[in-house]
């Protein structure tokens, strides 16, 4: 078998799985849980040069607290600019600037620092949509490249093959055969775990607001009963 059959199937596979590791890579950028990676992009302008979050700050999760992100400046001063940066690339984010006291040190005691709280937003109706489309036109984009990476893989397999035995051939389409089903599960089950994710945030909203009408209706009772009776108590009064 030439050489060139056999470098071309892993071709295929390393742009399968180029194509695969980019749907996850916007996935994690489409939120609903907060994603550290989703902090990569962000490009902070200080001194007049851009320079990456994680040269600039500290940044991550806490545990318990899934939907928030935190960022402490390694210079105080460029909060400001972190702020307009993390705006830029990620306006969903509702951002929170905290005071906190840490641990300077032996020498130094406690000293209280400003720290960047990002919370994921809730997913309401609005957002259940745009977060749908957006997972499913990032899985349509991800096919689509997949499916012609395969085309263009079989026309070349194709014309290498020409002089090649029969048996040799099938057994090249087994592996594309096989490298295909395996990037496509891959890929389908990332879509399957996103929609899964936005759905279960959906269901949470509506959860919520269910039961923060239903608190709202019994503080209205109870308060209605309040009236009612100081009424029929100065009532009798009289």
């Amino acid at each position: 078998m030439k050489r060139a059959i056999i470098n071309q199937l892993g071709q295929l596979s390393e742009q399968l799985k180029a194509y695969v590791g980019a749907l996850n890579y916007r996935y994690l950028n489409l939120c609903v849980k907060a994603e550290e990676a989703s902090l990569l992009p962000i490009q902070v302008p200080i001194e007049d040069e851009f320079k990456n979050l994680e040269d600039v700050a500290y940044a991550g999760k806490r545990t318990g607290d899934d939907y928030s992100l935190y960022i402490v400046p390694k210079i105080q001063d460029d909060m400001r600019d972190i702020q307009q940066a993390v705006m830029k690339f990620h306006p969903e984010f509702i951002q929170e600037v905290q005071k906190e006291k840490v641990n300077a040190g032996e020498d130094g005691g406690e000293q209280e620092v400003q720290l960047l709280r990002l919370k994921m937003p809730e997913v309401n109706d609005d957002r259940y949509d745009v977060l749908k489309q957006g997972a499913n036109t990032f899985y349509d984009m991800c096919k689509a490249d997949m499916e012609k990476a395969r085309m263009e893989a079989d026309m070349q397999f194709a014309a290498l093959g020409i002089d090649e035995k029969p048996e040799d051939m099938d057994k090249v389409k087994k592996g594309v055969d096989e490298t295909c089903d395996m990037w496509t599960k891959k890929r389908d089950q990332l879509h399957d775990e996103k929609l899964k994710e936005i759905e279960d945030a959906h269901i949470k909203w509506q959860t919520d607001q269910q039961a923060s009408a239903q608190k709202k209706q019994e503080e209205d009772a109870a308060h209605n009963e309040d009236v009612g009776s100081s009424m029929r108590m100065n009532s009798e009064d009289e």
